[in-house]
């Protein structure tokens, strides 16, 4: 899909960032280039691809398996506008949605400004009926904590490649479904907004 991010020799890159990593408190509204949105994910979703440079390529999730990633893009060059669901094992953006959602974005985040100026905004969810019958109850906690983790995968990628990154813990669960497209039966866990810092 993409070349991997270069974390530099002995990982200084990672271990800079790790160090200087903030949420961002507002975009622009410029556009992101389709290559940095794929090089975020590649470093999200493929730890394999980064074995040589000396990350294990197997962290310590509870359950991927559990967990969907959904991508409402309103600013990516090489991209249309619209939602697109993001399968990793073939690493592909599938369109679902055909619409420019930045108004709606800002509603269905609280009338959060990053949500409604947000390049792309992603969303991770989870069929929840299916986790607690697998798992119980403490399926919702671990669902939770994976997501989290993957959300700081995205958040020390785009800081590294100096674009902005902040998690939305708050949204209107029902309507983002409704809005996107997404399938009733998949709950929001998580949200990241992406694009370039103002």
């Amino acid at each position: 899909m993409t070349a991997s991010i270069d974390w530099r020799r002995n990982l200084e890159g990672l271990d800079a960032t790790l160090l200087r990593r903030r949420s961002t408190r507002s975009y622009s509204g410029q556009n992101l280039k389709i290559e940095e949105l794929l090089a975020l994910l590649d470093f999200t979703y493929q730890p394999d691809h980064y074995i040589l440079q000396g990350l294990d390529r197997s962290p310590d999730y509870f359950d991927l398996s559990l967990l969907e990633t959904f991508i409402a893009v309103s600013g990516v060059e090489g991209l249309e506008e619209g939602c697109y669901y993001y399968a990793p094992k073939a690493q592909e953006l599938r369109q679902i949605r055909f619409k420019n959602f930045r108004r709606e974005l800002h509603f269905l985040c609280l009338k959060q400004d990053l949500g409604r100026d947000a390049a792309a905004v992603l969303f991770h969810t989870a069929d929840l009926k299916k986790a607690v019958k697998q798992y119980g109850d403490r399926a919702y906690r671990y669902l939770h904590m994976d997501a989290g983790h993957l959300g700081q995968r995205l958040n020390l990628a785009a800081f590294y490649l100096r674009l902005g990154v902040s998690g939305i813990a708050g949204f209107f669960d029902d309507q983002v479904n409704e809005v996107l497209g997404i399938p009733p039966d998949e709950a929001v866990i998580y949200i990241t907004t992406l694009g370039r810092p103002r």
